[in-house]
């Protein structure tokens, strides 16, 4: 029997239905992850809670949430690496843990450890050589992912003298040394500076291409839009929507204006009154956001409104407003207030992180581990 989720009419997954269709599904029409009802406990606490995922193969699929969320360790329980307290995760048909699941698998931890004694290639070629690759197809192979991720220089040198962008590469590296199917990766660009992560995700954007499946996650949204199609927002440790990001988009985004004059403590004042906003706040340098009720007249409102108070208008910018919509989301998922109630198709994504390898250890199940989410 397989789930199947009902979407309501903006594309996002809503509520759960089954059908009897698992017996005659072929290899290529079988999602490559299909999570349900994924649970973790840590004694009286509740990491992860009823957990529906989905992610078709060949597609990216982002997983977000703030740290604390449950990312990591629903991320660790999809590797076979954690054992779930209730549910089940299937990696292209196959029980996770299981032999045939591991081997479809690349895993790049949030921390990553090496053996900083050996150069970069060596590490490769050794990481390779535990997948079960021989020694002349994991140094070719070694070579070609060295030489993509711009590693190729740093190739002979020790790993204890690689920078962290370095290091963030050579963890993507050997999560793919044995040329995975699922790539799942873990906070990939965290602690790097702006142009190691969108070093990071340049090196991503490909991978789909050659039919890998890529399942990543971030707490920040504005990032992982950049080359998602598809993304979960977790909050708690469930699942507040999931779908389609268009769709995600329309659903819960909001358009923001953000306005500078010669007296924003003035300017906010009136938009708190005035009948049409329904949300003003702060910004930095003491520009006032505000977020309208019907956006298509707002401007001219405003326009209007700055005029009549004789303030001069210094800049206004127009956001989407995703990013705190997610936030808003999320606050209200974890007031239990969230619409649609907790919900947890996931479909496209990809990540990777040699789940044969010592090096990529998994985290501790201490439910302090979270914290890192």
């Amino acid at each position: 029997m397989t789930t199947v989720q009902e979407k309501d009419t903006t594309g996002i997954e809503t509520a759960e239905a089954t059908t009897d269709a698992d017996s005659t599904a072929t290899p290529a029409e079988t999602p490559m992850i299909q999570a349900r009802n994924l649970t973790k406990r840590y004694g009286d606490l509740t990491a992860v809670d009823g957990v529906d995922i989905t992610v078709e193969r060949g597609s990216i699929h982002g997983f977000v949430g703030p740290n604390g969320a449950g990312k990591s360790t629903t991320m660790q329980m999809l590797t076979g690496l954690v054992s779930p307290t209730a549910g089940e995760v299937r990696i292209g048909g196959d029980p996770a843990g299981s032999y045939a699941a591991t081997a479809k698998i690349g895993y790049a931890p949030q921390e990553p450890a090496f053996y900083e004694s050996m150069t970069g290639r060596n590490y490769l070629v050794y990481m390779g050589r535990v997948a079960g690759m021989g020694r002349n197809e994991a140094s070719e192979r070694a070579d070609e992912l060295l030489e993509w991720l711009d590693l190729a220089d740093a190739a002979d040198q020790t790993i204890g003298g690689y920078s962290g962008g370095m290091a963030r590469k050579l963890g993507l590296a050997q999560a793919m040394i044995h040329d995975p199917e699922l790539l799942i990766l873990d906070e990939p660009t965290a602690t790097l500076d702006p142009e190691g992560r969108a070093s990071i995700i340049d090196s991503l954007q490909d991978l789909t291409e050659e039919g890998m499946t890529v399942f990543v996650s971030s707490h920040v949204l504005a990032e992982l839009e950049r080359f998602v199609d598809t993304v979960t927002i977790l909050a708690e440790g469930q699942v507040a929507r999931s779908g389609p990001l268009e769709a995600i988009r329309s659903a819960v985004s909001t358009e923001t204006y953000v306005v500078d004059t010669t007296d924003n403590d003035r300017l906010a004042t009136l938009l708190a009154d005035h009948p049409t906003v329904e949300r003003v706040e702060r910004r930095d340098g003491g520009r006032v956001a505000a977020v309208p009720a019907e956006p298509e007249d707002f401007t001219i409102e405003l326009q209007g409104m700055i005029g009549d108070a004789e303030l001069g208008l210094r800049s206004m910018e127009r956001e989407d407003g995703l990013e705190e919509a997610v936030l808003h989301l999320i606050e209200e998922t974890q007031n239990g207030t969230a619409a649609g109630g907790v919900t947890g198709e996931a479909t496209r994504t990809a990540a990777e992180g040699g789940a044969d390898a010592p090096e990529a250890a998994p985290a501790s199940d201490d439910p302090g581990r979270e914290g890192g989410d």
